[in-house]
């Protein structure tokens, strides 16, 4: 399944790599959501009768999802954005993961990222090589998402009974729908190799277009999450780490967008217990508001380079 807007330059090689699977027992959902560029020609120039398109208007890409997900056919749905490619091997991958773990409703790879200095990080690898987490909550805030929008298989039926994907939100929607199909199932079935290359380096993305990072929706879960009497301990350490990386990154997006009311009542309500971590990082953002706009933005910009 995947959504285009204004992927003109890369959605072909995407939808290339898709077709070139060792595993071809599978149908290709592209919803364009309004694009402004070329990007649909260029998909139509990838001709295969696996591959069915579909346009709307500019709805956003909750609503492109979900459009995808209400015409498939399939028992799966594979999310792939428009500007990163699956190796060969993913599907594959992916479906000895089913068969090996049915009892998990998520499917994941470890992926490349591929940052703009030409520079590869990987997301974790862990070991063994396979296997299936009893909890998604534990692996929260370690690194990249080890959930991550093209490297993730669900269950559609998953997907449905979540509730799919939350059309108002404009940044973190995948990382709200993964929790609240996690809720349901929390099991996370994994392969440590990598199938997947993240383009980071993309003209056009939520980085580019949302200036505060206000991730509302996913904010929430983890706030219900940090409070949840069934999480363990564990859990709500992992939870706890994410969330205090989500609100850094929203605050700090405010600060440099000139809304320092809207940072300082956001360090105010900070959600869960305090640690030297999240003290620290508050103290960090507070003193932020208080360093002019040029260096805040380059100490941004570096960030963004790095990880």
């Amino acid at each position: 399944m995947i959504p285009l807007y204004n992927k003109e330059h890369y959605i072909e090689n995407t939808l290339k790599s898709v077709l070139r699977q060792s595993f071809q027992d599978f149908e290709v959902i592209v919803v364009d959501d309004g694009s402004s560029d070329r990007s649909l020609e260029a998909a139509k120039r990838v001709q295969s009768n696996k591959i069915k398109i579909i346009t709307q208007p500019n709805l956003g890409v909750s609503v492109a999802r979900n459009t995808g997900i209400h015409h498939a056919s399939g028992t799966y749905i594979a999310f792939l954005d428009a500007d990163d490619i699956w190796r060969e091997n993913y599907l594959e991958t992916i479906r000895t993961l089913i068969e090996k773990y049915p009892q998990s409703d998520i499917f994941v790879t470890a992926y490349a990222v591929h940052m703009k200095n030409g520079k590869i990080n990987y997301s974790l690898r862990l070991v063994p090589k396979t296997g299936c987490l009893e909890s998604y909550w534990t692996m929260l805030g370690k690194g990249y998402d080890f959930v991550w929008t093209s490297a993730t298989v669900i269950m559609r039926e998953a997907l449905i009974k979540a509730g799919c994907f939350k059309p108002q939100e404009k940044i973190g929607q995948d990382l709200d729908m993964w929790a609240r199909v996690a809720r349901n199932n929390p099991r996370v079935a994994y392969s440590a190799d990598i199938c997947v290359d993240y383009n980071r380096a993309a003209e056009s993305n939520a980085r580019t277009r949302v200036k505060i990072a206000w991730a509302g929706a996913f904010i929430q879960d983890l706030e219900e999450e940090l409070i949840n009497p069934a999480r363990t301990v564990t859990e709500i350490e992992a939870i706890q780490r994410k969330y205090d990386k989500k609100m850094t990154a929203y605050i700090f997006t405010s600060i440099l967008a000139g809304e320092k009311k809207m940072a300082r009542k956001a360090l105010q309500n900070w959600k869960g217990e305090k640690n030297l971590r999240n003290q620290m990082l508050q103290a960090g953002l507070w003193a932020a508001q208080l360093v002019p706009k040029p260096i805040n933005a380059w100490i941004y910009k570096i960030r963004l380079k790095v990880f």
